[in-house]
């Protein structure tokens, strides 16, 4: 009994010796292939719903185990932050980025990085699930930006109201507005993004939004802020949006000239009602059922 217990301790010190080189040795490599294999082993065998940390560059997070984005983030080390260095491109040089409002912005793996990397001044941040909203006020005390960005537990649609948010096992970031009680819902509160844009227009801030199909409702609820003109960056997914929804953005399509693909060529094309749906037909009838589109 006593050797039994005597090999246990023995076989778990030289467990923990072996984490610690292979720590040790992903930490000094160059090689980063390898540093990405160790990540992966690492996020892979982590018990479910354990919280996991990541540092890259001086931007921390702390990290949710089994899902999708926190995934992207421990092993690639970012995820979607490049579309909003694409986007920012397009701004202008007499645009101030001050600005950048992030309505779904999950754990802040765009609005943190944004303002530690001084992109923008500050930034107002809306996430409706709270597990992950718990995340993202983490992060951004753990980042020190708690003076420059301003965070709401809120989903942000055509209306002040509760909304059934549907939850995504292992992809939180996927959880979507829905019309009915679900068997994983969860109930969040919704405002309007008018009552969040008075002081902002459209040279000194960015909208950037992905809310998994539920854009033509904030548009609905941002008339104010459409006629400002702001720049806004969305995700663009076919299969997500009801069968109304080109209705919902007449009122885009009259403040709104042009848009670019950010998934495509760059190429500036004309913001009308054609043209978006022939890009929707085209995106639905490709693998990757979705793009991402700034729209000026």
């Amino acid at each position: 009994m006593f050797y039994t217990k005597y090999l246990k301790k023995r076989y778990y010190r030289i467990i923990e010796s072996l984490i610690k080189k292979i720590l040790i040795y992903k930490n000094n490599s160059k090689n980063s292939t390898l540093q990405k294999t160790i990540r992966s082993a690492i996020y892979y065998t982590t018990e479910k719903n354990e919280i996991l940390f990541s540092n890259n560059k001086d931007i921390k997070y702390l990290l949710g185990s089994r899902d999708w984005i926190s995934l992207k983030l421990f092993i690639d080390k970012s995820f979607d932050y490049s579309i909003l260095t694409k986007a920012i491109k397009f701004l202008g040089k007499k645009h101030s980025k001050s600005t950048l409002v992030n309505i779904g912005a999950h754990i802040g793996s765009t609005c943190i990085p944004a303002i530690k990397e001084n992109k923008f001044k500050n930034s107002i941040a809306f996430e409706p699930t709270k597990k992950t909203f718990k995340l993202l006020q983490s992060n951004i005390f753990l980042n020190e930006v708690d003076d420059k960005i301003r965070a709401y537990n809120l989903a942000i649609s055509n209306k002040k109201a509760n909304l059934y948010l549907a939850i995504k096992r292992g992809n939180i970031g996927g959880n979507y507005i829905s019309k009915n009680k679900q068997k994983n819902t969860e109930i969040v509160k919704s405002d309007i993004l008018d009552n969040y844009t008075y002081n902002l227009n459209k040279n000194n801030s960015l909208i950037f939004i992905d809310a998994e199909g539920h854009e033509p409702n904030i548009f609905l609820g941002a008339k104010k802020t459409i006629k400002k003109k702001i720049p806004i960056v969305f995700e663009f997914y076919p299969s997500l949006l009801d069968k109304s929804w080109i209705k919902n953005y007449d009122l885009v399509f009259k403040n709104y000239r042009f848009f670019y693909n950010l998934h495509g060529k760059n190429r500036k094309e004309k913001f009308n009602k054609e043209n978006l749906i022939a890009l929707f037909n085209k995106v639905n009838s490709m693998e990757k059922k979705y793009t991402d589109l700034m729209i000026v």
